[in-house]
């Protein structure tokens, strides 16, 4: 029923843009529809990493999405306000497996916001609503599309930019996706806190720092986690561009005292005048884990609301928490349309003690008892994209995981392989 009602609403917007829209006076009400359909299959072979378990099987996901906005334009012809809504439709399928349930929503409300630009004639913009947030190298804020369930907030957002310098003030609660009721936020978890960043030029050295609060209330352990740190992304000579994160985390879970903290560095130099005009970068990424879970203290770096694909490894075994990792990329460039990117991944375990967690936050192996290494294994992965037009888009990728000692010090201890192809078209 959401899906038809949606649906019919922005027929609606759309009858009345083709009478209401202004034709020749830059001011007044300017409209805009749009819509994305993606279809994706997915090949899963071992991910329980079992060989004598018969759960191997593709996996298809089907994701549509309708848009509608409406600005208002001034006498100049500059935003003064928007009204912004988008749904989406998230449906799964399979073959030789059990699809993916928690991937499912029939049509819902994904986005709706309003939004007003420079208020009062000051370098502030409003946003208010339901909406996307993201903020850095999605590694603490993001609003990750792999997934057919795209996260977004209740949340007001305070934006200021004047010259080089730039400025949100944000408040979300995280909306949880509910197949069979329209999907909403509680105010039992939310995120507050402040991002600020200095740039004078697009080239130029980036700065960031941010403050951030994180409050769940619906668990049997509520946690209050405050998260404080610093971006860089400059050159560091010639033409090698670093990007540095280090965020901190204190605060209390349960009875617990929060104290944790992670590290990202990495390097890259593009070869422009090479024929693949290849892009190679090295990277170390770094989360704290738990060393004791019998001590009044907790030392797993918690990565907030982070991508659920990416950015450590394409098979999504691992996120910003107890691990170290170590990868190589390259990307290339055949064509303008069509690039490669072969990559490898190193894993490793901060605390052996503390457990293995993939991009979602399932755990994947807990034990925290008996003789085992640190080491995880290795991923090995070649992703491609070809854009066959600005509305067309293909791609697909491979990736195959060797398990390492502590896979085997926990049980099975099976390679992994996962293969998928997608295409993604706009209207």
């Amino acid at each position: 029923m959401r899906r038809y009602l949606f649906v019919l609403i922005l027929l609606v917007f759309a009858r009345t843009a083709q009478t209401e829209e202004p034709k020749t006076a830059p001011a007044g009400w300017k409209l805009k529809f749009g819509a994305d359909e993606r279809f994706r299959s997915e090949f899963k072979q071992d991910f329980d990493f079992d060989q004598s378990k018969r759960d191997n099987g593709t996996l298809f996901f089907h994701r549509l999405g309708l848009s509608a906005k409406a600005a208002w334009l001034n006498d100049s012809g500059d935003d003064v306000m928007n009204i912004f809504v988008d749904g989406l439709d998230a449906q799964t399928g399979s073959y030789q497996t059990k699809a993916t349930a928690t991937q499912v929503d029939d049509f819902d409300l994904h986005q709706g916001f309003v939004s007003f630009n420079n208020v009062g004639g000051l370098p502030v913009d409003v946003k208010l609503g339901r909406q996307e947030l993201k903020y850095g190298k999605d590694r603490l804020i993001a609003q990750p599309s792999w997934s057919n369930r795209v996260r977004a907030f209740d949340a007001a957002v305070f934006h200021y930019d004047a010259d080089d310098l730039y400025a949100d003030l944000l408040y979300g609660q995280d909306v949880k996706y509910d197949d069979n009721n329209f999907n909403r936020s509680l105010d039992e978890e939310y995120i507050t806190g402040v991002n600020a960043g200095y740039q004078k030029e697009k080239s130029a050295p980036l700065l960031e720092g941010y403050f951030l609060t994180q409050v769940i209330t619906t668990t049997d352990t509520p946690t209050k986690r405050y998260t404080v740190g610093g971006h860089w992304q400059g050159i560091l000579f010639e033409k090698y561009v670093c990007d540095l994160e280090l965020p901190y985390q204190f605060g209390e879970m349960g009875t617990k005292d929060i104290r944790a903290f992670a590290a990202h560095v990495d390097v890259s130099r593009a070869f422009d005048s090479a024929r693949l005009k290849p892009k190679v970068t090295l990277e170390y990424n770094y989360a704290s884990g738990d060393k004791d879970p019998n001590d009044s203290v907790v030392n797993t770096f918690n990565p907030l609301y982070q991508s659920t694909h990416g950015p450590y490894g394409v098979i999504d075994f691992f996120r910003w928490q107890n691990m170290r990792e170590v990868a190589a990329f390259v990307q290339l460039s055949p064509q303008e349309k069509f690039k490669l990117n072969p990559q490898i991944h190193f894993f490793w375990l901060d605390s052996k003690f503390d457990s293995w967690v993939n991009s979602s936050g399932t755990t994947l192996r807990s034990s925290t008892i008996g003789d085992r290494e640190y080491f995880v294994g290795t991923e090995a992965a070649l992703v491609s994209s070809y854009d066959l037009s600005k509305n067309i888009k293909f791609e697909t990728g491979y990736a195959r995981f060797f398990t390492g000692p502590y896979v085997r010090d926990t049980g099975a201890d099976d390679d992994v392989d996962w293969f998928y192809s997608q295409v993604n078209l706009k209207y």
